[in-house]
């Protein structure tokens, strides 16, 4: 009877592991594509080229010329973020991982490892309606793909803590809707103006920072 429970337990025991190692390897690779992807954008900003003997004021004007491509640099950083804190606010609930959960990762991950491609066409061409269109594509597909892997996992607990809260579930399911939403209009709106349609995604924000408290509220009760 000893030796059973024992045996029980050493199984169970090694399922844990497995179970975590397994998370381990979808947050280690997950982790290493946000730095990969941050790390290609900054490298997409330009040094200006000067004369021998440029003064201050020469390098202050050659840097303003650049205005465009550190703005890009900064929303797609504060984005890149965004996808990054909100992979980690799902991944806190998720216990386990199956195929299937590490298959939606991978197609989330796709889109983030594009984005320094797509941010360099929007820098570029950034009043051109298709380079708004294909970065806000590029921003949706990522958000569809992280509702979809918190809908798998969390749909009956599948995956996730058998103790959340349904109310836990629904609003951190909102959370990660509201981003590829904000993108999707923003199409619509890159027909009017593109550039109008890139500052519609600084709304994104704010609405966030509600969700999240409505989310810290709900984790509370």
């Amino acid at each position: 009877m000893i030796i059973e429970r024992c045996s029980y337990l050493t199984e169970e025991d090694e399922s844990s592991k497995r179970s975590g190692y397994g998370l381990d390897r979808v947050l280690a690779i997950s982790d290493g594509v946000f730095a990969f992807a941050v790390t290609l954008l900054v490298l997409d900003l330009v040094v200006p080229v000067l004369s021998p003997g440029a003064s201050s004021t020469d390098l202050w004007q050659a840097l303003s010329k650049e205005y465009v491509g550190f703005l890009s640099y900064l929303t797609s950083f504060l984005i890149a973020g965004l996808w990054w804190n909100a992979h980690n606010r799902n991944f806190r609930h998720i216990r386990n991982a199956d195929s299937t959960l590490r298959w939606l990762n991978l197609l989330f991950l796709l889109w983030i490892a594009l984005l320094p491609f797509f941010t360099k066409i929007l820098d570029q061409y950034n009043t051109v309606q298709v380079a708004v269109v294909l970065y806000a594509t590029d921003q949706a597909a990522a958000g569809i793909f992280m509702s979809l892997l918190w809908w798998y996992a969390s749909r009956n607990h599948r995956l996730v803590d058998k103790n959340l809260k349904e109310s836990m579930v629904r609003s951190r399911l909102l959370a990660n809707v509201v981003p590829p939403f904000f993108f999707i209009i923003s199409m619509g709106i890159s027909f009017v103006s593109p550039v109008i349609a890139t500052y519609s995604w600084l709304v994104m924000f704010p609405v966030l920072i509600l969700t999240h408290r409505l989310e810290r509220k709900t984790e509370k009760q």
